[in-house]
């Protein structure tokens, strides 16, 4: 379930492998699946070169055609397939879930998210680290540790366990990109954006918006009581499904009240910016300066420290519930090897470059042009008689 050309630690040797202290391990371990990429770029790999393997028009093969319905293949949004997970029960991609129950609503509505499983996954690579006589027991028991941290705890931030969290992201893509077919004639004077490349852009920038806004602000919040334990939670058997539980009932309203203080530059998926911190942007300067954003923005950031003492606890409780019951994780592993490569049998590759020509605008542009022109043709003929 990792890139292979990634470089990943726990498996390879890589510097900031020796954090000093173990409290520092922990820490810098949490953040390793994010730093080291090791979720992205999901491309298959020819097992005897370790190439790429590409389709016949040369675009590359996913490993799993399944982690599409949460990112790209490359960049950023690749990873989301592993750091995202979904309410367990039936999906559907059908508009009306998605303004009534939006933590229901996927597509497609078979879509699955693996956050859940990497969380169980890196417990048993800790516990069984500890188990081990290695040299390096400590230490790798403590990185694959940090990694089931890591995937907990993205459990907590709410709009990870929504897929697409609010209808105004559905409605504006559609909107957006049938403006984009209308200006460009279908495409004949200028490029097409589809729906789903509006709508993942619109999900982005306020995914990542929201995640830079309260990490740069958190240390000037009052956070009393993050200490205390959330007792549904520290109670629950299985912790990461239970936080799913919770968070995705607030993953929405973390959508909306983000919809409400960003910038209107951040609503355009077609020409507006596309917000990107590795580019240097500042959350500050993409929000609304606004009464109105200023609530939503201190509403939000209440939702957020909720999350934030989700998170705590999670953490404390799987110490202490840690190793836990044995589990062995390779019947899991060897049925979604199966599964993806099931799915790469029915792989089509998506149209390459620009898509086509919808010919059905220009098409209408020239009859209502040349009926335009007949009926002015006909009232100058008829004011001369």
């Amino acid at each position: 379930m990792l890139d292979p050309a990634a470089r990943v630690h726990g498996f390879d040797a890589l510097p900031g492998d020796d954090a000093g202290t173990l409290h520092r391990l922990l820490e810098r371990a949490s953040r390793w699946p994010d730093d080291d990429e090791r979720n992205r770029h999901r491309y298959l790999h020819d097992r005897r070169t370790r190439e790429i393997v590409r389709a016949p028009d040369g675009s590359p093969i996913p490993y799993d055609p399944a982690t599409l319905d949460f990112g790209s293949l490359t960049g950023t949004t690749s990873q989301g397939h592993a750091h995202y997970g979904l309410v367990e029960g039936p999906l559907s991609d059908d508009p009306e879930v998605l303004k009534k129950e939006p933590w229901r609503f996927a597509v497609p509505p078979t879509a699955h998210a693996y956050g859940v499983e990497l969380v169980q996954l890196y417990t048993d690579l800790s516990a069984l680290a500890a188990q081990s006589r290695l040299p390096s027991a400590v230490w790798l028991q403590a990185a694959f540790a940090g990694a089931a941290f890591h995937h907990l705890e993205d459990l907590c931030n709410q709009i990870h366990t929504v897929q697409v969290g609010i209808y105004e992201f559905l409605e504006t893509a559609l909107l957006e990109s049938k403006l984009r077919d209308l200006q460009t004639l279908g495409g004949l004077f200028g490029e097409r954006h589809s729906l789903q490349q509006v709508g993942l852009r619109l999900i982005a920038n306020h995914h990542m918006l929201s995640e830079d806004l309260f990490a740069k602000h958190l240390g000037e919040m009052q956070l009393a009581g993050i200490d205390q334990p959330d007792p549904e939670i520290a109670a629950a058997p299985d912790l990461a499904r239970a936080i799913i539980a919770r968070s995705s009932r607030e993953g929405p309203q973390v959508y909306r009240l983000a919809w409400r203080f960003s910038a209107k530059t951040l609503h355009d998926g077609v020409s507006g910016h596309e917000y990107d911190p590795s580019k240097g942007d500042d959350p500050d300067a993409y929000v609304e300066r606004t009464p109105e954003a200023q609530a939503a923005i201190g509403e939000f950031h209440a939702i957020e420290i909720r999350g934030l003492r989700r998170a705590v606890t999670a953490v404390r409780e799987w110490q202490r519930r840690f190793p836990g019951k044995p589990h062995d994780p390779v019947p899991q592993l060897v049925a979604y090897h199966e599964q993806a490569a099931a799915r790469r049998a029915g792989y089509k590759a998506p149209a390459t470059g620009h898509q086509a020509i919808a010919w059905g605008y220009p098409i209408a542009a020239v009859a209502l042009l040349s009926a335009a022109f007949a009926f002015a043709r006909r009232k100058g003929t008829a004011s001369k008689q």
